[in-house]
């Protein structure tokens, strides 16, 4: 049985700091002259929760310590259309640069609304590093719903693990590194057990994971600690909205077809029965008209996993030395 549950909450000072990101941008006219003390409203996409900021006398504005996942901007200012620049794309540990929004003149109640946008190019830092999506982690099968199985997406990964269930070791290699030269960590927290540092003291279900970010080299020195990848494992949290999820993985010998050396002695297919339960569920901690009432506060989120397994190994063939080579004749 595997149990992960998590109390999350929205708040910025209560987030770690070393999977907060930073989404920063600039406001010009349509002269592309800077424009200062533009208002300007970052809002969480799930939870509803906003950060509001004003330009500086360059036009530049940053909202830091933000949580990854999706956000809107809305900027205003007397005298201009309302703009709103919809579906960014946060990572952990990411810096998203907007670039320069041109904000039209124009009635504040009109309002210019921007929802696609050309592939983000990594212009704040040199690191080199990759995304496993939310999209993926919860759309791609598994066989042992291994979270870091999906790390060899990845251009620089090479994984060599072989396993049927979730398990605390893993066997990838990030840019030639060695397996026990990576960093890997949930919500800022390392998991890298002491001794060998390739196995972790604690196993995630894939649905407790939003995202993981995947920090390959040339990354920033406040994300150390070992040579190799840094691997950040971000957790999933409520929303505003209550969500819930069960599902059941079968896995059996009747779906399997027999081996060649079962089939050419006449033996059944081993035994194989991997049964996996899981479900989960989240939303806002809220008292309506009493406490949190717009749920863009607290939430929470619990999940629970359940592997009874049955499985056999293999038949295995030995050969043992005959009569004369146990007499010492060996011709």
């Amino acid at each position: 049985m595997r149990t992960v549950p998590f109390l999350l909450a929205a708040a910025a000072s209560l987030a770690a700091q070393t999977i907060t990101g930073t989404i920063t941008g600039s406001v010009v006219d349509s002269s592309s002259l800077p424009m200062a003390g533009v208002s300007v409203t970052l809002t969480q996409t799930a939870t509803g929760a906003e950060r509001q900021a004003k330009t500086n006398e360059r036009g530049d504005f940053v909202f830091s310590s933000l949580q990854p996942g999706e956000y809107a901007l809305t900027l205003k200012q007397s005298g201009f259309k309302t703009l709103e620049r919809r579906s960014l794309m946060l990572s952990a540990s990411g810096t998203l640069a907007v670039g320069a929004l041109a904000l039209d003149v124009g009635a504040v109640s009109e309002t210019v609304t921007v929802t696609s946008q050309g592939a983000a190019v990594q212009t704040a830092t040199a690191e080199r590093s990759g995304v496993i999506t939310n999209s993926q982690v919860d759309g791609i099968l598994i066989r042992s719903r291994n979270v870091m199985s999906l790390l060899q997406l990845l251009p620089g990964i090479v994984d060599l693990t072989e396993t049927e269930r979730i398990e605390p070791n893993w066997d990838f290699y990030a840019l030639g590194g060695r397996r026990n030269t990576n960093n890997v960590a949930l919500d800022g927290m390392t998991l890298n057990a002491v001794g060998n540092n390739f196995n972790s003291v604690v196993s995630v279900s894939m649905d407790a994971v939003s995202e993981v970010k995947v920090l390959l080299s040339n990354y920033q020195a406040e994300y150390g600690r070992m040579s190799g990848a840094n691997i950040q494992i971000v957790s999933r949290s409520g929303t505003k909205d209550f969500h819930g999820l069960g599902s059941y993985y079968k896995r059996h010998e009747q779906f399997n077809a027999n081996n060649f050396f079962n089939n050419r002695l006449g033996l059944a297919k081993p035994r194989y029965r991997y049964n996996t339960w899981s479900y989960n569920f989240g939303g806002p901690v809220y008292i309506p008209d009493k406490f949190n009432k717009d749920r863009d506060k607290l939430f929470f989120f619990w999940v629970q996993e359940f592997w009874p397994l049955k499985s056999t190994l293999p038949v295995r063939q030995i050969t043992v030395p005959t009569e004369l080579e146990r007499a010492g004749n060996f011709s």
